[in-house]
C-alpha cells in the first residue's frame, strides 16, 4: 500500500485499519500488540510498538478446535502471554503497578499471524493498516491475577509435533507485558481511546513466528501459567 501512497503515514494507517474493521461490522473484544521486541523494532526501523484489533472472527475457537489452514494465506504461529482487564484502563502514565490493579486473568496464548503482502514483506504503515498482520488467537486455561505473579521471569517454549522450534520468556515482549500493557493505555491515551474493561491484550510475541502447515500441531508451554495448543486443518 505504501508504494502506492508514499505519503501514507502512521496516522493513516490506524484510519484505514479502523474503517476496514468498521465495514465488517463485528464489535472489538481486544487488541493485540506488535513489534514488542527491541530487536525487531531495530530491525524495521521503528521507535515504538503497534496495536491491531481483535473481534470474536480472530477467536479461532476453543483450544484443539481445528484451524482451517486453507483459508489463510501463509500464516505463521507465535506464543504470547495474554492479559484480560477487570477494569478499564485509561491512560497516559502508567507503570506495572498502575496496570496490575486494573487485571483480571492471564492467559497462555497462541497468536496466528498472517499477511495480504507476499513473503511478509511490508513497511510498518502497511502493517499497520493489515490489522498488524492479525488472523486470529487460541488461548489455553486463564489464570486469575495476583500481583506476585513475574510475567517477565516466564520461560515459554514452542513446539510443533513434539519438536521443540524455539523458546523465549515473558521478557521478551518490552521487558514485562505488563510495561507492553502500560504502553497501549498511553498509546491509546494520545487518541482519546482507553482499553475498556473485558478487553483481551495479546502482549506481543515472545519467539520468532513459525510457519504452520496442514497437519501441523503446536503447542506451547508457560511455565506456571500453563499450556495452550492449535491444530491446523
Amino acid at each position: 500500500m505504501s508504494s502506492v501512497h508514499p505519503g501514507l503515514d502512521e496516522p493513516d494507517a490506524y484510519a484505514i485499519q479502523a474503517a476496514t474493521l468498521r465495514r465488517r461490522g463485528v464489535p472489538p473484544i481486544g487488541f493485540k500488540l506488535g513489534y514488542t521486541s527491541a530487536a525487531m523494532r531495530a530491525q524495521m526501523g521503528i521507535a515504538h510498538p503497534n496495536y491491531g484489533v481483535l473481534t470474536e472472527q480472530h477467536r479461532l475457537g476453543a483450544e484443539g478446535r481445528a484451524i482451517a489452514r486453507a483459508r489463510l494465506i501463509h500464516p505463521r504461529v507465535e506464543p504470547e502471554i495474554a492479559l484480560r482487564l477487570g477494569r478499564e484502563l485509561a491512560g497516559p502514565g502508567h507503570t506495572r503497578a498502575s496496570v496490575s490493579s486494573h487485571l483480571e486473568a492471564v492467559l497462555p496464548a497462541l497468536e496466528i499471524v498472517d499477511t495480504r503482502y507476499p513473503d511478509y514483506r511490508f513497511s510498518t504503515v502497511d502493517n499497520i493498516a493489515d490489522n498488524s498482520s492479525s488472523a486470529g488467537f487460541v488461548t489455553g486455561p486463564p489464570t486469575a491475577w495476583r500481583d506476585d505473579l513475574d510475567l517477565a521471569a516466564v520461560a515459554v517454549e514452542l513446539s510443533a509435533d513434539g519438536h521443540v522450534l524455539d523458546r523465549g520468556r515473558g521478557a521478551d515482549a518490552m521487558g514485562d507485558p505488563l510495561l507492553a500493557l502500560a504502553w497501549l493505555a498511553d498509546f491509546l491515551a494520545e487518541r482519546g481511546q482507553s482499553v475498556p474493561a473485558g478487553a483481551l491484550v495479546l502482549t506481543g510475541g515472545l519467539t520468532r513466528a513459525h510457519p504452520a502447515e496442514q497437519g501441523q500441531v503446536f503447542e506451547a508451554t508457560f511455565g506456571v501459567l500453563g499450556a495452550v495448543r492449535a491444530r491446523f486443518d
